[in-house]
């Protein structure tokens, strides 16, 4: 289960990285890409991991602690609620950009309350892939003090931004 879980967490952020890049041609292309599949796949494997993350601390018993000593581990609350708030919010980002038709899948109208909701899934998971990379790369045995903790979170913090600039642009009604 150890070794399980660092192997899930690297393919939830692969499949984060594709996600993201297909969100950004389709908001600011002509080209729709529809992810439905993808989305449900992507999904497991998010539910998957938060299954996995709970267990981990549920099973050892880490949680009496975390609960005895709330400020020293800050940070790992900080994790786990980042966690909890990316799946609240994930639950309604697919409903933020698609309309299911008849007739197959429509762009909805994007306002003020779904970039709203789109960034504060974006800080979210800011938070959560920043706060987490340190612990992945320790459990995936690399050393986290090496380039490629760096290359990581300069990946992901870079996939994060173009995130957060298409939502913006989006809806702005900024097409390229």
């Amino acid at each position: 289960m150890q070794k399980f879980h660092p192997i899930i967490a690297w393919v939830v952020l692969i499949l984060f990285i594709v996600h993201l890049a297909m969100g950004c041609v389709t908001l600011l292309t002509s080209v729709f890409l529809v992810q439905g599949h993808f989305a449900y796949v992507f999904m497991g494997f998010v539910c998957l991991h938060g299954v996995l993350a709970l267990w981990k601390v549920v099973r050892g018993g880490a949680w009496r602690a975390m609960l005895r000593y709330p400020k020293e581990n800050g940070r790992y609350w900080l994790r786990v609620l980042s966690g909890a708030a990316i799946l609240f919010l994930a639950l309604q980002h697919t409903q933020l950009f698609t309309i299911r038709t008849p007739f197959g899948v429509l762009l909805r109208p994007f306002g003020t309350p779904s970039l709203l909701w789109q960034l504060a899934l974006s800080a979210a998971l800011a938070v959560h892939v920043l706060l987490n990379l340190r612990p992945l790369l320790l459990d995936s045995g690399i050393d986290p003090d090496a380039r490629a903790q760096r290359w990581v979170r300069a990946v992901s913090a870079l996939a994060l931004l173009v995130a957060a600039a298409g939502a913006v642009c989006y809806a702005a009604g900024v097409k390229l």
